[in-house]
């Protein structure tokens, strides 16, 4: 059987497994079962467990149930309410003031967390009403929640970031490092867009009542503690591996503690908030390695069918060059970006594209940060957009699919026209890590 055929029928095998219903992880490694059975002597599923075994051996892998169980010990602690209110009372007497807020708490609540979804729950829940009762365009609300909410996926401690380090063999030290200025410039552009168009129309964006705008300014800056806790942890976690005397395994350690140390500082550590917050861990932990098992086995008998080389000879063979290689895999990844959630892109497409990468000479820890942009895209795209679903579950009633659809267009323009910049100017990602001690 040639490589051509076996490729449309792994393609259609895929498809039709995951149409079925089943959880994707089954999808793969049924799908590397039949093909491996077909193709090859029974004695190749060997080959997979080794596989598979060879990667639950990375000690990196530790870093991601660690951070995990950071954001969830912090989601407990009532810092994601205390940070939006020292935030928004600030920005009151900005038209799209709250709006602009609300990406500043996901920007930072994204440097403590680092699992995509958990600000969506979160700001769904505190900043829509909030926007809402002040008058706010649904549209203007929804979208500036769904976006925020994405910089999970670029400003470290992003999960995504350590297995793109798993994978390609590149240091998630760096990867972290390289993902603060792009998560920053994100989110200003989003907050700059948010800002003009609620100076253009100031119907979208109210300013904040006259009741609000009087407040103190002895107390907002009392509110501004909110700040005092998370900045500690941001700097304590990102500090001690920028300054090099911190691995991101170690780094997540020095996270959990940090967190379980803010709870107890706020009198709000519970146990029984610290046993769900490890049972959530284990959950989100488990579904990450099924993940992973079935990636590797998919990956591992079309390799074996050679598949690898086909990929390789189709990308080499188009025209322009290495940018129009380039270019194609960032279609790739927006298009898979619409029906597959963010692990099961970067499993199937990055052992295909890595040798690629490696022989056109492109810099494996930018191609990370490009990457992390095309999942914030895929997070935010119709129509499987993980966003839309996390938000449609915690907006509050009248709030259609739809209205979600509607109101990302915009931060999904902003975010194509980021990752531009971003692959025309490699240097916005590069630079901060090339400053760090080695």
């Amino acid at each position: 059987m040639n490589i051509e055929l076996v490729t449309i029928l792994f393609f259609a095998t895929f498809v039709v497994l995951l149409l079925t219903g089943l959880p994707l992880a089954w999808v793969m490694g049924s799908t590397s079962v039949i093909f491996a059975l077909i193709l090859f002597n029974p004695d190749v599923m060997v080959m997979m467990v080794i596989r598979v075994y060879d990667l639950i051996l990375s000690y990196s892998l530790v870093a991601a149930p660690m951070f995990i169980l950071m954001g969830n010990i912090l989601q407990k602690s009532g810092i994601s309410e205390e940070l939006f209110r020292a935030i928004h009372v600030w920005s009151g007497r900005i038209r799209g003031g709250l709006a602009s807020a609300t990406i500043i708490s996901c920007a930072v609540m994204a440097a403590l967390v680092g699992v995509i979804g958990a600000e969506i729950a979160t700001f769904g829940l505190i900043a829509l009403p909030a926007m809402f009762n002040r008058g706010y365009s649904k549209t203007f609300a929804l979208g500036s929640v769904a976006a925020g909410g994405g910089l999970a996926s670029l400003i470290p401690p992003s999960i995504v970031f350590i297995f793109y380090g798993m994978i390609c063999n590149v240091s998630i030290g760096k990867l972290y490092i390289a993902g603060i200025v792009p998560g920053i410039l994100l989110a200003i552009i989003f907050i700059g867009y948010i800002l003009i168009r609620a100076a253009i129309n100031p119907d979208l964006a109210p300013a904040a009542p006259e009741s609000e705008r009087e407040i103190p300014l002895k107390e907002k800056f009392f509110l501004l503690k909110g700040l005092i806790l998370p900045f500690i942890l941001v700097v304590a976690v990102l500090g001690s591996i920028y300054a090099g005397v911190a691995t991101p395994t170690e780094a997540g350690g020095i996270g959990v503690l940090g967190s379980i140390l803010c709870a107890v500082f706020k009198k709000k550590l519970k146990i029984n908030d610290l046993k769900l917050s490890m049972y959530s861990t284990v959950e989100v932990t488990c579904m990450l390695i099924w993940l992973l098992f079935g990636s590797q086995t998919i990956i591992g008998i079309y390799t074996l069918a050679g598949g690898d080389q086909f990929v390789k000879t189709a990308l080499m063979s188009l025209p322009y060059g290495r940018w129009g290689i380039l270019i194609v895999m960032q279609i790739i990844f927006i298009f898979l970006g619409c029906i597959m959630d963010w692990i099961g892109i970067l499993m199937l497409t990055m052992p295909l594209f890595l040798p690629i990468l490696k022989d056109l000479n492109f810099d494996l820890l930018w191609f990370g940060v490009v990457f992390c942009m095309n999942m914030q895209i895929s997070y935010i795209s119709p129509p499987f957009g993980p966003a839309c679903f996390y938000l449609k579950a915690v907006a509050p009633e009248g709030n259609t699919v739809e209205d979600i659809y509607k109101s990302i267009w915009p931060f999904l323009i902003l975010t194509i026209g980021t990752l531009i910049l971003i692959i025309i100017f490699p240097q916005i990602s590069l630079w901060l890590p090339n400053k760090m001690a080695k």
